[in-house]
């Protein structure tokens, strides 16, 4: 896997900064938010993941600038940045943005490294808060998906490094909700659940207790940038309520978190017709369909 900035060129330019990105993508959102947050201009390339239409992400003109077929790649001057936590840091570090004190520095780096998404999405979830996002993602992503025609996820068979990502997307297609009834889904789901309830818990003893504007600093900082999507991302997929019901420090976190500029500029401005479908399905789905309901209210007995 390749990881922060590269030695090479992977396209002729002439901007200092080209970010390839996806609406929904949650990494996409990360970079974008410290882009808009540290005032720098970017050339905006969009590339679809299959949950927004088609496996554009696995075309072969992308596959030049990212052969892992992810999303997003941020480019300084052509040369590749890979993996959004890399991204974020190398955006403040040119900027030369907050030289704080040692002990705010290593909140920051704690915070930010808890809320990244690293290696396989349904391990590491002690660790890192951010690999419990894809599994609690499934029903959005069941929601979204039922509007990308299975030709679409077929093509990814063809062309798509990871085959395994696509399979997990056939089988969405395929069925539905009912994908949530597997037990090792469930348990997928559940355990996600249950450490990301961990880290909440952390986060909450945190914000109660400093006197800090923010998570880690009296400045907004990539620890707030990180811990923002995946707050966001929860919202989307109706686990917030859940999760924050007994925590009010993050609920007021939150609250300022998706005011500020960066945030509507990177996030809500940013939408996606078929995530908005998805969102509004789900919401359906959660409130009519009595299995889903029954999984949820399994779910909340985790949090006690």
């Amino acid at each position: 896997m390749l990881i922060g900035l590269q030695d090479y060129l992977v396209e002729e330019t002439s901007a200092e900064w080209t970010l390839y990105h996806n609406d929904f993508s949650l990494c996409s959102r990360k970079v974008r938010i410290c882009l808009h947050e540290t005032g720098i201009d970017y050339v905006s390339k969009h590339i679809d993941l299959i949950e927004t239409g088609k496996y554009e992400v696995a075309s072969e003109a992308f596959l030049k600038i990212n052969p892992g077929a992810t999303v997003p790649v941020l480019l300084n001057m052509g040369r590749p940045i890979y993996e959004s936590h890399e991204q974020i840091k190398f955006i403040f570090d040119s900027k030369n943005i907050q030289k704080n004190n040692v002990e705010s520095q290593v909140l920051i780096d704690y915070w930010t490294d808890k809320a990244s998404m690293v290696g396989n999405p349904v391990e590491g979830h002690k660790k890192y808060a951010g690999n419990t996002i894809g599994p609690l993602t499934f029903p959005l992503f069941i929601s979204m998906i039922h509007y990308v025609p299975i030709k679409e996820i077929l093509k990814g068979l063809i062309k798509h490094p990871m085959k395994q990502r696509v399979l997990i997307f056939l089988m969405m297609k395929i069925l539905g909700f009912n994908l949530l009834k597997v037990p090792p889904i469930q348990k997928l789901i559940k355990s996600s659940f249950s450490a990301l309830n961990s880290h909440l818990k952390e986060l909450e003893i945190e914000l109660s207790t400093n006197n800090r504007e923010w998570l880690a600093s009296d400045d907004f900082t990539l620890a707030d940038i990180s811990w923002s999507v995946i707050l966001h991302r929860l919202n989307e997929c109706g686990w917030y309520a859940l999760l924050i019901k007994d925590k009010p420090s993050i609920k007021n976190y939150y609250d300022k978190i998706v005011e500020r500029p960066c945030f509507k500029k990177g996030i809500v401005n940013q939408s996606n017709p078929n995530l908005e479908r998805g969102i509004d399905d789900l919401k359906e789905v959660i409130e009519n369909n009595s299995f889903i309901r029954s999984f949820h209210q399994e779910i909340n007995e985790l949090t006690k």
